[in-house]
């Protein structure tokens, strides 16, 4: 019994010992709690709209400020087509749509059945439940003592709904994320364990191209993982492919590109792979919470939003998503790149200052 109990805290010294460990085993129990608790929201509210007003009358107007009072709904501007609906939706400026027929308000006068439409980005399922069952509650309160209103919805670019058509984009972004991150956060723990470190060391090479050097070799394998997601969800699940897949392999190597710096910052920190593999998975956690992957962005908080803008993977969804399934063009993920450029230029300035061409 002596002789087991010396060995517990023999073991307990060691752990304690390991700062890493330790701050994990406090740190991803309190994160969690916060995330689950504070951030994760599927009831979705302040969903961006735009309003087709075709009518312009006192009455549409009314019904555009009654959902807005909702809080469901965040009216963002008009737009004078359905063209110019998509573009909104495809950009992300907005994912709902009201559309008011040109004979609302008279239809409302003479007792007859008003129909609208509202009119929802069905990339995001859970966005279309919340903005089609409060606009229907909403008509339905309107209508009565009056001529009933009635909600037409339109789900556009996921009309059946179907979340394999939803999930296998997103997945290509999150698998990416978590082994991108984790071969590059273990190499340069991997070169000091094999004590090949030193050659690096003594070598007349930069700690820049040390940084690009360890990156460049993952980019293919980022790009072969892809592919395989990508032609197995097409061929297996049916997920459309409706933009350019050249435009989305060119700006998929700014997103692996990411994941690698962010990895190889990751193994300037770990003293061994065991802790660089550790900060991996204490990453992957926040971007499967909080890039919109599982739960609807737009149901976060502000400051839970703000800091999702931080991660490589919010921006790559909505590229990778905007692409496959919403025909999406430059034009309408500009912004995302920028952000993924952004936080590219940060990581790769941030590792490469963490490296030493000296011993630790």
């Amino acid at each position: 019994m002596n002789r087991l109990l010396a060995i517990a805290w023999k073991e307990l010294v060691q752990l304690r010992r390991d700062r890493l460990t330790v701050g994990m085993m406090i740190g991803l129990p309190v994160i969690q709690l916060l995330l689950f608790g504070y951030a994760i929201n599927t009831d979705v509210r302040h969903m961006r709209t735009v309003v087709f007003d075709q009518d312009r009358s006192s009455a549409s107007r009314d019904f555009a400020r009654r959902m807005e009072a909702t809080g469901f709904y965040d009216v963002v501007g008009e737009v004078r087509s359905y063209d110019e609906i998509g573009r909104a939706l495809r950009s992300r400026e907005a994912s709902v749509a009201l559309v008011v027929p040109p004979r609302y308000s008279s239809d409302l006068m003479r007792g007859r059945p008003a129909p609208l439409q509202i009119v929802v980005d069905g990339s995001d399922p859970q966005t279309v439940a919340s903005a089609t069952n409060t606009a229907a509650s909403l008509a339905a309160s309107e209508s009565t003592g009056r001529a009933p209103i009635h909600v037409e919805p339109a789900i556009w670019y996921n009309p059946d709904q179907r979340t394999a058509t939803y999930i296998v984009p997103g997945l290509v972004g999150v698998i990416l994320t978590m082994t991108m991150v984790m071969l590059t956060a273990m190499a340069l723990a991997r070169e000091r364990e094999r004590g090949t470190l030193e050659q690096l060391i003594v070598s007349p090479i930069r700690r820049i191209e040390l940084v690009v050097g360890k990156i460049v070799p993952y980019v293919a394998i980022g790009y072969f993982q892809m592919t395989l997601i990508l032609a197995v969800g097409h061929v297996v699940f049916d997920v459309p492919v409706v933009g350019s897949l050249g435009l989305l392999y060119l700006l998929a190597a700014v997103f692996i590109a990411a994941n690698l710096a962010l990895g190889l910052f990751f193994s300037t920190l770990a003293r061994t792979q065991q802790q660089a593999m550790q900060m991996s998975f204490f990453f992957l956690l926040p971007n499967i919470l909080l890039s919109g992957f599982m739960f609807p962005w737009e149901g976060m908080p502000e400051p839970a939003q703000w800091l999702s803008q931080a991660l490589p993977l919010t921006h790559f969804l909505r590229i990778v998503r905007g692409l496959t399934l919403k025909g999406s063009g430059w034009d309408d993920v500009e912004s995302n790149v920028a952000w993924l450029a952004g936080i590219l230029f940060l990581l790769v300035t941030f590792a490469s200052l963490r490296i030493r061409k000296k011993l630790a």
